[in-house]
Formats: structure tokens, C-alpha cells, sequence
């Protein structure tokens, strides 16, 4: 029997750095509160902290470096290249790099560096402490972040932002509150450590437990529980389907604080040009993963032609009304923009504003019509007997 290739060398000190905070973490920081306690001063910017650390990964090494999702003001940059270093997870250049790889190359275990098919705890920590081809750096895919002044100012001075965001803020705030190391310990130590592996989950948890509404074919799958660690990065079956969409939860009642920040920045001018996928779009991308599901289920069923051709009416209907719906939204929505002027009734002479309201409207029933028959008829497949479960 051929044995297994020797894994890569260990890169010490990157498993120093990552390693000594969680020794620090469960040894010395409940000794600590056990025998002097930690009070509300320490709590509250051990949680300050903790959600500066993710929203500056989140909304931005994430969402506008990595994918361009939207446009910031500088000072906004600035402020997340500091929490970016205080997260202690790599210069943005560098993090930008590896994450474009992942989208590129995702489940690829050659090429994607924190791939899942290597397993949960390759991707949640190991890719990092070992040199894997897949994981040297390599910023020949950032070369428009190589432009930003701002991202070039933090990784030249990278680690001295490190050091005074990791050590030297939580000292400043011990001695203002009186207690250096109950400050060091939670604002610091506890907060890095959570912080960080809050973000692993993205790569390992989000790749393993979930739902792939959008794309069944990759390992990302959509959680809410897993959002509610990650600032809402667990929808991630969406996120690697649309991945310059601003949103990850794309529902109102999604928690997706990241989306909420960025949303509320574009109101004072620090965030500009949020993109967003249609709401049709969506639909459409998961009427066809449903229909490609339900397809694969009439294979196996008693009188599968009939099925077959009753799921393809089905669909074939749904998409014709979804279309037909969406162009009508459209003319709609510019409609109202220029409130029937002149040269809109001259282009459209047949469409008046109460008839194209009431058109719309008329559609948009039947458009709901057309998904509760879609939806009971999926619902029809999940009941009915497989061939191979009937008497010959």
C-alpha cells in the first residue's frame, strides 16, 4: 500500500503568532478572572473591539477589496486598514490575494488555498502554519489594490500597526481604567483570538453544514447561525454565487450587519456605487437548481415521462411569467422615475400610467399563482414512489 506524501513543512512562526494568544487564552485568562474578575469597562471593549475586528475584515478586506462590491471614502479605508491589522489576519494585499484564488479556484484541492475538500480543520487553521503551493503568496491577481495608497501604507507598515493595535491600544485603555492587564487580557488577548476564528468559520463551517440554494454544485452553503458569529458572512452559498452583490443575506430579516453598515455609510457619503444582484436574477438562478433537482427525481419515479413533461409545462410557465413580470417592473419603475413625461408617452404611446399600474399589478398575482403551483408541485416529487419501490 502506497503511503501518504509527507505534509509541507510547518511555518513556526506563523504558528507562533497564532498559536501563543490561544495558549494565553486558555490558561492565563480564566486564571486571571478567577482570582481579580473583569468588569463591564473590560467586557465592553473586549465586544467594541471584537465587532471593529470583523466589520473591518467583513466589510473590508471582504466585501470592498476583495470583490469590489462597492466604493469607499479614504477615511473610511483607513479606518479598516486599522482594524484589518488589529485583526491580526495578514496585510489586506495579501488576504485579497488568497481570497480571490478561493473564488477562482474553489474545492479545487490543488489550487484553492483553504480549500473544504481537504477537510473542516485544513480550512478553519492549517492552510495558514503549513507551506502548501496552494497558500505562497503569490499578488499577481491584486494588482488594482497595488494602486491603493491606502493598502500600500498598511502593508509597508504592517507590523508596527499589529503591534500598537494588538498591544498598545489595550494598554492605553488599561491605564485609563486602572487595570492594564484585565484590559491586555480581554481586549486583547480573548478578543484576537475569538475574532480570528469567528472569520475561520467562513472557510471551514460555511463550506460544510447549510443549504445551496443558488449553486448545489460547490461546497459554500447558506446558514443563518453561522452568520450570527461572522457579522453575516454565512450566507455563503449566495455570497460564491453573486460575489460582487454588497449583501450576503439578501432578506430584510437576514442578519447581515455588514450590509447594514455599509448601507448606512452610503447616507453620510463614506460608501458610494453598491452593488447589488436583481431580484429576478436570484429567483431565476434558484428556479433552474430546483428544477435540475426535481428533473433528477423523475429519472426514478413511476410514469416518468408524464412527470417529466408536467415539471418542464411547470417551469417553462413560471420563467415566461417571471420574465414578462420583470420588463413590466422595469417599465414601470421608469415610468414613475419620469413620471410620464412627454417623450415617454410619445416611445410608449399605448402605455398609460393607470394601465401599466394595473398591468403590473395583474401580473404580479399571477406571477404568485405561478409559484404556489411550482412550489406544490415540487412539493408532489418529494412524495411520490421510486421505480425500483413497485411490484413487477
Amino acid at each position: 500500500m502506497q503511503s501518504e506524501s509527507p505534509k509541507p513543512p510547518i511555518r513556526w512562526l506563523v504558528l507562533a503568532v497564532l498559536g501563543l494568544p490561544m495558549l494565553v487564552v486558555v490558561t492565563i485568562v480564566p486564571w486571571y478572572g478567577i482570582n481579580y474578575g473583569y468588569d463591564l469597562y473590560e467586557w465592553a471593549w473586549f465586544l467594541a473591539l471584537l465587532t471593529f475586528c470583523e466589520m473591518s475584515i467583513t466589510a473590508g478586506y471582504h466585501r470592498l477589496w476583495s470583490h469590489k462590491a462597492y466604493k469607499a471614502h479614504p477615511v473610511l479605508k483607513f479606518i479598516f486598514a486599522l482594524g484589518g491589522a488589529c485583526a491580526l489576519q495578514n496585510d489586506c494585499i495579501t488576504w485579497a490575494s488568497d481570497h480571490r484564488r478561493h473564488h477562482l479556484y474553489v474545492d479545487d484541492n490543488e489550487k484553492d488555498p483553504y480549500s473544504a475538500g481537504k477537510g473542516f480543520w485544513y480550512s478553519h487553521f492549517e492552510w495558514m502554519i503549513r507551506d502548501y503551493e496552494s497558500t505562497r503568496e503569490d499578488t499577481s491577481n491584486v494588482e488594482d489594490l497595488m494602486a491603493d495608497p491606502v493598502l500600500v501604507w498598511q502593508r509597508k507598515y504592517y507590523l508596527p500597526l499589529l503591534l500598537i493595535m494588538n498591544f498598545g491600544l489595550p494598554v492605553i485603555l488599561g491605564v485609563i481604567h486602572g487595570d492594564i492587564w484585565g484590559s491586555l487580557l480581554l481586549a486583547g488577548f480573548l478578543r484576537l483570538v475569538v475574532s480570528q476564528h469567528f472569520t475561520y468559520l467562513i472557510n471551514s463551517a460555511a463550506h460544510i453544514w447549510g443549504s445551496r440554494a443558488y449553486d448545489p454544485s460547490q461546497t459554500a452553503r447558506d446558514n443563518w447561525f453561522i452568520s450570527l458569529f461572522t457579522f453575516g458572512e454565512g450566507y455563503h452559498n449566495y455570497h460564491h454565487t453573486f460575489a460582487w452583490d454588497y449583501r450576503n443575506g439578501i432578506k430584510w430579516y437576514h442578519w447581515d450587519p455588514t450590509k447594514w453598515l455599509i448601507k448606512a455609510c452610503s447616507w453620510i457619503g463614506l460608501t458610494s456605487k453598491l452593488r447589488q444582484c436583481s431580484a429576478y436574477r436570484q429567483e431565476l438562478t434558484r428556479l433552474q437548481v430546483q428544477y435540475n433537482k426535481a428533473l433528477e427525481k423523475c429519472e426514478k419515479v413511476i410514469d416518468s415521462p408524464s412527470w417529466q413533461e408536467k415539471l418542464e409545462f411547470e417551469y417553462k410557465q413560471l420563467v415566461e411569467t417571471l420574465n414578462h413580470w420583470s420588463e413590466l417592473k422595469q417599465q414601470w419603475y421608469q415610468a414613475k422615475s419620469e413620471q410620464l413625461s412627454t417623450d415617454w408617452q410619445e416611445k410608449f404611446p399605448e402605455l398609460e400610467a393607470e394601465s401599466l399600474r394595473q398591468r403590473y399589478r395583474l401580473l404580479k398575482i399571477e406571477l404568485e399563482g405561478k409559484r404556489k403551483s411550482w412550489q406544490a408541485l415540487l412539493h408532489t416529487f418529494t412524495t411520490l414512489p421510486a421505480q425500483s419501490t413497485q411490484t413487477v
